[in-house]
This record gives C-alpha cells, sequence and structure tokens, in this order.
C-alpha cells in the first residue's frame, strides 16, 4: 500500500504519525515549522470543563487514552515530556462547592476527583476542589518528534504546495498516497478542499512569569490558568479573541491576563515571556474528522481547540481503525454536519 501523507506537523499530525507507526503503516509528515498553536499551547490535559462542573468530551476514556499515549511515545523518544499535577478550581459562587460534592459520589466524575483537604478552604471566599490532571511541555513534545521522524526519514521540513497536488490522483510531488490527511489547525483557509468546513480561529496570548510559590505541582484555575512549569515559573493563560490572527503579543492582553491573575494573590510576580498562538475550533467544539465529500481518500483531521492535547491522539487511533476496518467514525465529528443548518 501506499503511504499515508499528513499535512501539519502540531499535536494533530503527530498524533496521526504515531497512531499509523503503532500500526505498521507508512506515511509521511509534511510540515513547515509555523506552528501558531500546538508549540504555544500549555498543554494541559484537564479532564473537566470547570465553568459548569461537567466533564469535557468523551473524558472517559479519551483522559486515559491520552496517558498512555503520552508515556509511550516518552518511551520511543527515551525522553520525557509530561509531568502528573494536581488541578486545583478556585469556586466563583457559592453553588460551586455543593455541586462540586455532588459531582464526588458520581462515579463518572469520582475517578478524577481528589479528597477535600483543609488547603481547599483557603482560596477565596468560597474555598476550591482539585482534580486529577497532567501537563505535556508542548514546545518540548513538539521539537523532539518532530526530531524523531526526521531521524527515521519520515518528516518533510517545508510547505505544503498545493500546486504541487494532484487531488484526483493523491499525488503530491510525483509521489503516490493512499490517503492525505490535511491537518493544519487554523491555516485550513489557505487550502482549496474543505473551505466550507467552518475551521474557525481563536487567537490566544500566554504570559510566563516567576512567581515565588512553593507549590509546583498544582495548576490554579479562576478565570485564567497558573500552571508550574519548573524553577518557580509559571504559564499564566490565556486569552481568547476570535477577530484577529495576528501573532504578535499585545500590550492589552498582557493587562487583562495580570489583572485577572491579581484576583488569585497578591504577590509581586515578574513578566518573563509572552507568546501568542491561534487554535483552531469550531461553532460546537467538537472536531472536524473525515473525507472529503467528492474526492475520495481526502481527509480533514481539524477543529480540536483547547482540548488538543486530551483529544488528539484517541482520536487518531480512532481514525486509524477506520482506515483499517472501515469502522465508523462518530457523527458528532463529520467535517459536513453545519451544510444545510
Amino acid at each position: 500500500m501506499n503511504p499515508v501523507l499528513i499535512v501539519g506537523g502540531g499535536i494533530a499530525g503527530i498524533s496521526l504519525a504515531h497512531a499509523l507507526l503503532d500500526r505498521g503503516i507508512d506515511f509521511r509528515l509534511v510540515d513547515d515549522g509555523k506552528n501558531a498553536c500546538s508549540s504555544v499551547a500549555a498543554g494541559i490535559v484537564n479532564p473537566f470543563s470547570f465553568r459548569r462542573t461537567l466533564l469535557t468530551w468523551n473524558a472517559n476514556p479519551f483522559f486515559a487514552e491520552a496517558l498512555d499515549f503520552y508515556q509511550s511515545v516518552a518511551e520511543k523518544l527515551e525522553t520525557t515530556f509530561h509531568t502528573p499535577i494536581e488541578i486545583r478550581r478556585v469556586f466563583t459562587a457559592p453553588e460551586e462547592p455543593i455541586t462540586w460534592e455532588r459531582r464526588r459520589i458520581d462515579p463518572l466524575f469520582s475517578p478524577f476527583m481528589l479528597p477535600s483537604v483543609s488547603s481547599d478552604t483557603a482560596w477565596g471566599p468560597y474555598g476550591s476542589g482539585r482534580i486529577r490532571g497532567f501537563w505535556v511541555d508542548a514546545a518540548c513534545f513538539i521539537r523532539k518528534n518532530h526530531r524523531f521522524f526526521e531521524s527515521q526519514g519520515l518528516l518533510l521540513r517545508k510547505s505544503f504546495d498545493t500546486k504541487d497536488f494532484n487531488e484526483t490522483e493523491l499525488m503530491y510531488q510525483k509521489e503516490t498516497y493512499s490517503k492525505v490527511v490535511f491537518a493544519l489547525g487554523y491555516r485550513n483557509k489557505e487550502l482549496p478542499w474543505f473551505k466550507d468546513v467552518p475551521v474557525q480561529s481563536t487567537q490566544g496570548e500566554v504570559l510566563t512569569v516567576r512567581w515565588q510559590n512553593k507549590d509546583e505541582r498544582t495548576s490554579i484555575h479562576r478565570k485564567i490558568y497558573a500552571l508550574p512549569i519548573g524553577q518557580q515559573h509559571f504559564k499564566v493563560g490565556a486569552t481568547h479573541k476570535w477577530d484577529t490572527e495576528s501573532l504578535v503579543p499585545s500590550e492589552e492582553a498582557k493587562k487583562e491576563l495580570m489583572a485577572k491573575f491579581e484576583i488569585l494573590t497578591s504577590d509581586i510576580v515578574e513578566v518573563i515571556d509572552q507568546e501568542v498562538g491561534v487554535r483552531p475550533t469550531s461553532p460546537d467544539r467538537r472536531p472536524f474528522i473525515g473525507q472529503h465529500a467528492e474526492i475520495e481518500g481526502l481527509f480533514i483531521f481539524n477543529g480540536l481547540g483547547t482540548k488538543g492535547y486530551l483529544t488528539a491522539p484517541p482520536l487518531a487511533k480512532s481514525w486509524v481503525e477506520y482506515l483499517l476496518t472501515q469502522v465508523p467514525l462518530e457523527k458528532c465529528v463529520d467535517p459536513y454536519r453545519f451544510l444545510g443548518t
């Protein structure tokens, strides 16, 4: 069988590459290094949606599958880039701790929730609760995986040139592929295919601060997150803007993040870096995964949004199973589900 071509080497493309590699399917990965989301992301793998104290989509079993994926890849690359953390939700209303305790006895939620301790009540007027999670050093993950695939002769470090692609024959630069999957994130609009799939752009900015906080195993969440990344450095984020794809850090975003951070603590911190990314999102917060409506063998794998480091590994595995067995993907990820609505 001819190899599969993956276009885009962010978390989506890398997850697809490992899923194919694990099943012994030949592939090539094309990436130009212009990644404005996966390498900037905080990489927090959080199974909760704190706003309504709900589990995120498919948290069971995605969380366990994602953790297995990062452990497996770390062993394969003989490195490490993921760290277990506790994720603290600081409650913002008197109803939240009541709902939290109800969730604690729910068998769907309880595997993720940590027992109450005295320090939970010290946060804000309503206290806090903690869950299990982990975080992936996103920049390290992308960099080391690119090096690994390049060493195997599987990564082409270049931009995908649409002029060199024959979609009818699935031929790119004179090589024919069995399948071609586009995982370009918000840059999907640069392609002549899948333009009717509403991949949206959500810009976000993140700060790195130096904070004299001795608790370096807990990510704190209230309007923003403060994620410990080692040596008393914390990622603080993130903003959400829908009217720009600018990759230039803004003073406005810095002020917004620091104002929200000051709700968490009165400690003085030093801002040492500011980064910008653009997330690929969808109107219903479900990804777009499936075949082109008219071109057989041409696929999209996109729209992972803020939960990419949680959802990409299990979704990539499901996509490869679909290729091998034709077991249908979930209808909620159909890339054309919004047509006619």
